[in-house]
């Protein structure tokens, strides 16, 4: 499978994300518990895509007040176009599933290891969300935290 990975920000070079996202993608498609349950069985494709944007503090938190209703910054937030919309985004076998927006100041408040690791780690959530995967509840997250330590610990 091809990814076409969008990444927005002068951070890309510096911490080496599109290769370890394209790496993410892998993992994560090479695992039964994530390949048994995502939002992508029975669609045709041979290319995945999605963007990243790296933005501030400032810019996450007027997304998250317009599109969540809360008025602060947060870490990570996913417009999952292919699991939310009604209609499915799969142009000459492209799968358009959305756009990740990570806040690297949050992410640096954050990290308890290094920038790129916890840049990462919000990535991976972030693809975890795009394929259908959500936390409404304790059982939920549980799973997608354990799915992304897995896949980030072997980066």
């Amino acid at each position: 499978m091809k990814k076409k990975i969008q990444i927005e920000d002068e951070y890309d070079s510096k911490l080496k994300l599109k290769r370890n996202v394209s790496k993410i993608v892998d993992l994560l498609f090479s695992m039964d518990e994530v390949t048994k349950n995502y939002s992508l069985k029975n669609f045709e494709f041979s290319t995945l895509s999605f963007d990243i944007l790296l933005t501030d503090d400032d810019t996450i938190k007027k997304i998250n007040k317009e599109y969540r209703k809360k008025d602060a910054p947060t870490d990570v937030i996913t417009f999952a176009l292919f699991v939310d919309g009604e209609e499915k985004f799969i142009f000459n076998k492209t799968l358009e599933l959305g756009e990740i927006i990570v806040s690297i100041d949050t992410a640096k408040r954050q990290a308890k290891e290094s920038l790129q690791k916890e840049v990462l780690t919000l990535i991976c959530h972030g693809i975890l969300h795009l394929l259908g995967f959500d936390h409404l509840n304790d059982k939920d997250y549980n799973f997608v935290v354990k799915i992304q330590e897995a896949v980030i610990s072997k980066i």
